[in-house]
C-alpha cells in the first residue's frame, strides 16, 4: 500500500473515483430523458461503478481511522460508520420521498423517475464508503492475533462473494428481481449458506476481547449494545432495495458487510460476557506486571533513599489493593527497628528493640528469615500488639527484604477484612521485596557516600543481587539433568537464566543476554526476569511469550537497549521441546541416538527493537521430538567471542566439537568441560564479555 502514500497519487485517485461516478450520473440521466436503455451499455456501467469504489477503498484505507490499531478507537470508529450507513440510508427518505413503482416503456426501475435516480444514487454512494470502511475495521478486528487461515477464510469469503456477483449478473442481467431470499434457486442457496457460514466462524475470531481490561471490556460491551440495533437494521433486505436498483455489485457487496457485521457484534458482545468474570484477575496480573516494572525502574533512576522507601510502600498497596502498608528497616548493630515508610496507619510507631519483641511480627520474621501469612490477626498471638495500635486490621501480610544472608527490613500489607490476602500474594509480595530489597541497597549506598570506592562498593551489592536473581541450585526435574552457569564481566553483567516450573511435565527454560555491560544491563535483565516470571505461567506458548515480553519492553526501554533471548518448553508427557528465539545464538543439540550435532536458528529479532509487527511477523516456532540421552546446550555469545591473549576467538566450531566430544557424559560434566577449555583457552586474557552456559540432557 506504500504506492498510495503520496499526496498527488491520493489526489489523482480521488479525481478518477469521482469522474466515474459523475460519467455514470450523466449516463443514467441519458436514458432517462431519451427512455431509451441499451442492454450493451449494462457491463460498462457496473464496471464503472465497480472501479469507482474500488478506487474509494485505497483512499479509505489511508486514513487514520483506518489505520489507528488501537482496539477502542476501532469500537468507536466502527460505530461512527454503522451509524453513517444508517444515516445514508434513512435521511433520504425524508428529505427525497420517492415510491418505487417498477418499470416503464421497458426500462429499469432506476429510471421510473428523475427522484428515483437521485435517490439511488445518493444512497447508494454514500452508504457503500462506510461500507468499505466497516468492512476494514472488521478485516482488523478478525486479524487480530490471527493465523494464516484465518486470513485464508476471510479472502475465502470474499471470493465466494465475487462468485455470487457475477451469478447474479449472468442470471439477471440489467433486470430487477426481488432482492429477498424469496425465489432463489439451490445454487444461490448453497453460496449464501457458505458465506453466512464463513461469517460465523470468523466471528469467533475474538482475540482482541483478551488484551481489554475490565473497564475497557464494560465501555466495549456497551457500544456493542448500542451499534447492534443498527446492525439489525442494516441487515433488514428493504434496506437495499434503492442500492439494488442502482447496482446489484454494490448491493450484494453492501449486504455482505451488513449481515457480517451483524453477526461479529453478537459474537464478540458474547465473548466479552463470557470473559468479564475473569477480567478482574486478568487485571490484577496486568497490575502486577505493571508494578514489578515501576519498582525496576526506580532500581536504575532513584538514587535517594528515602523516596526509594517511600515507592516500595506505594507499589505495595497499589498490586495487593491493601489498606494499610508500611516499611520496617532493621538496624543490626543497635538490633532495633524503625518503621521508615507507610501507607494507611495513622502514626508510624516509634523505634523499638526487636530482640525484646521476641513474641512480636518482627522478631518472628528476622529469626526465620521466612514470610508470615495471618488471615486473622486477633486469633494470632504474635500480632497482639499491631492489633491493639490497629484495631480495624484484620489479615495480615509481612515479608522480609534479605540482604547477604540477613534480614535488612519487613515489609507489611494488611487489609481491614479477614482472609484478605491468600499463598499467591504471598509469592508476589516476595518477588516485589526481593527487588526492593536491591532498590533499597542501592539507595542506601549512595546516601552513605557518592565517592568512588564507594560507587565500586554499590556495584559489588548490585552483583551480589543480580546472582540472587539466578537460580541458585538446577531443578530437579524428573526424566531431565540440567547443568547452567554464569560468569559476569565487569562485576555486573546482563547474561540471564532462568526456569518456568509449569507442572510436573513441562518446564521452561529461558537464556538472554541484554546490550551492554555493567549495571545497567544486569537491572534490564532484573526487569526482564520479573516480566517473564509473571507472564510465564500465562502464556504456554514460546511465541507467545516472547511476544508479550516484547510488548512490555519495548514500551518501557530506550531504543539504545534490546534484549536477545531464547526460550524453550519440555514437554516429557509428549517428549518434545517447543522453542523460540529472538535474536540469540543457536540452539546446539546433540543426538543421543545418532551423536550428531546440529544448530537450530529460527528466524527472530532482538527483544525491544520493534513494536511488535515485524518482530511478530519474523519470530517463530519450532517443535522437536526428545530422545532419550539428547543434549541442549543454551549459551550466550560470551562463550563464543572468549578471546586469548593474542585476540583470537574460541568460536562456534570449537564449541560443537568439544559438545560432540563430551555429549556422552552428565549435564554437569559437560559444563565442566566446556568452562575448563575456555579458561584454559582464555589464560590471562581480560574477560570483556559475560558468557552463560546452560546443559539439558535427557535421562528418562
Amino acid at each position: 500500500m506504500k504506492l498510495f502514500t503520496s499526496k498527488r497519487t491520493i489526489a489523482v485517485l480521488f479525481f478518477i473515483s469521482i469522474l466515474f461516478l459523475i460519467f455514470t450520473l450523466i449516463i443514467d440521466l441519458g436514458f432517462y430523458y431519451t427512455r431509451n436503455y441499451p442492454s450493451n451499455v449494462y457491463g460498462l456501467r457496473e464496471f464503472m461503478i465497480v472501479f469507482s469504489f474500488l478506487f474509494f477503498s485505497l483512499l479509505i484505507y489511508r486514513q487514520r481511522y483506518i489505520q489507528n490499531k488501537d482496539i477502542l478507537f476501532k469500537i468507536k470508529s466502527l460505530f461512527v460508520a454503522i451509524l453513517g450507513v444508517y444515516l445514508a440510508t434513512a435521511l433520504p427518505k425524508f428529505l427525497l420521498p420517492t415510491h418505487y413503482n417498477g418499470t416503464s416503456e421497458n426500462l429499469p426501475v432506476l429510471f421510473s423517475s428523475l427522484l428515483t435516480l437521485f435517490h439511488s444514487t445518493f444512497v447508494s454512494i454514500f452508504a457503500t464508503l462506510f461500507f468499505i470502511a466497516i468492512l476494514f475495521i472488521l478485516r482488523d478486528l478478525i486479524y487480530y492475533k490471527s493465523k494464516k487461515g484465518t486470513r485464508r477464510a476471510f479472502l475465502f469469503s470474499l471470493i465466494l462473494l465475487l462468485i455470487y456477483i457475477i451469478y447474479e449478473h449472468i442470471q439477471y442481467g440489467a433486470s430487477n428481481p426481488d432482492w429477498t431470499f424469496k425465489g432463489r434457486n439451490t445454487f444461490e442457496w448453497i453460496l449464501s449458506g457458505s458465506m453466512l457460514f464463513l461469517m460465523m466462524i470468523l466471528s469467533l475470531r475474538t482475540a482482541w476481547v483478551n488484551y481489554l481490561n475490565k473497564r475497557q471490556k464494560i465501555i466495549t460491551f456497551w457500544v456493542g449494545v448500542l451499534i447492534l440495533p443498527g446492525a439489525i437494521a442494516l441487515s433488514r433486505s428493504s434496506t437495499y432495495q434503492s442500492i439494488y436498483y442502482y447496482s446489484l455489485t454494490v448491493a450484494a457487496f453492501d449486504a455482505y458487510v451488513a449481515y457480517f457485521i451483524y453477526i461479529y457484534i453478537l459474537f464478540f458482545l458474547a465473548s466479552i460476557l463470557l470473559h468479564l468474570p475473569t477480567a478482574s484477575i486478568f487485571d490484577r496480573k496486568m497490575t502486577e506486571i505493571a508494578s514489578l516494572h515501576n519498582l525496576s525502574r526506580t532500581i536504575s533512576s532513584v538514587l535517594d533513599y528515602d523516596t526509594v522507601l517511600k515507592k516500595v510502600t506505594e507499589l505495595t498497596t497499589q498490586v495487593l489493593s491493601s489498606d494499610y502498608c508500611w516499611l520496617e528497616m532493621i538496624n543490626h548493630s543497635t538490633r532495633s527497628s524503625e518503621i521508615k515508610s507507610w501507607q494507611g496507619l495513622k502514626k508510624p510507631s516509634p523505634e523499638k528493640k526487636t530482640d525484646k519483641d521476641e513474641n512480636g511480627l518482627s522478631h518472628w520474621v528476622v529469626q526465620n528469615k521466612y514470610s508470615i501469612l495471618i488471615n486473622s490477626v486477633s486469633k494470632d498471638t504474635r500480632a497482639r500488639a499491631l492489633k491493639s495500635r490497629e484495631r480495624d486490621l484484620n489479615s495480615l501480610l509481612a515479608v522480609p527484604l534479605i540482604s547477604k544472608g540477613d534480614v535488612i527490613g519487613i515489609l507489611y500489607a494488611a487489609k481491614k477484612t479477614e482472609f484478605g490476602f491468600d499463598n499467591e500474594d504471598r509469592e508476589m509480595l516476595q518477588a516485589f521485596a526481593n527487588q526492593a530489597t536491591m532498590a533499597i541497597e542501592n539507595a542506601n549506598l549512595l546516601k552513605e557516600s557518592i565517592e568512588r570506592e564507594r560507587l565500586a562498593q554499590e556495584l559489588k551489592v548490585a552483583h551480589d543481587t543480580q546472582l540472587k536473581l539466578l537460580p541458585k541450585e538446577m531443578p530437579r526435574f524428573n526424566g531431565l539433568d540440567i547443568g547452567g552457569v554464569c560468569m559476569t564481566a565487569n562485576e555486573v553483567g546482563g547474561d540471564y537464566y532462568g526456569f518456568v516450573s509449569l507442572d510436573d511435565s513441562h518446564l521452561g527454560i529461558l537464556m538472554g543476554d541484554v546490550s551492554g555491560k555493567g549495571i545497567s544491563a544486569a537491572f534490564y535483565m532484573a526487569e526482564l526476569k520479573g516480566i517473564a516470571e509473571a507472564y510465564g505461567k500465562i502464556y504456554r506458548s514460546p511465541k507467545e511469550l516472547l511476544m508479550q515480553i516484547n510488548s512490555v519492553l519495548y514500551r518501557n526501554t530506550d531504543r539504545q537497549t534490546f534484549v536477545s533471548l531464547i526460550y524453550a518448553i519440555f514437554d516429557l508427557e509428549k517428549n518434545q521441546v517447543i522453542f523460540s528465539r529472538a535474536g540469540h545464538c543457536p540452539l546446539l543439540i546433540v543426538s543421543g541416538k545418532t551423536g550428531k550435532l546440529q544448530a537450530l536458528q529460527p528466524p527472530g529479532i532482538g527483544l525491544g527493537l520493534d513494536e511488535g509487527p515485524i518482530f511478530n511477523r519474523v519470530l517463530e516456532e519450532r517443535k522437536l521430538s526428545l530422545q532419550m540421552n539428547d543434549v541442549f546446550l543454551f549459551y550466550t555469545d560470551g562463550v563464543t567471542e572468549a578471546r586469548n591473549p593474542e585476540g583470537i576467538e574460541f568460536g562456534e566450531a570449537r564449541l560443537k566439537a568439544l559438545l560432540e566430544k563430551s555429549s556422552q557424559k552428565s549435564a554437569e560434566e559437560i559444563r565442566q568441560d566446556i568452562v575448563e577449555q575456555l579458561v584454559n583457552f582464555t589464560s590471562t586474557a581480560k574477560r570483556h564479555d559475560d558468557l552463560s552456559i546452560l546443559v539439558v540432557k535427557k535421562t528418562g
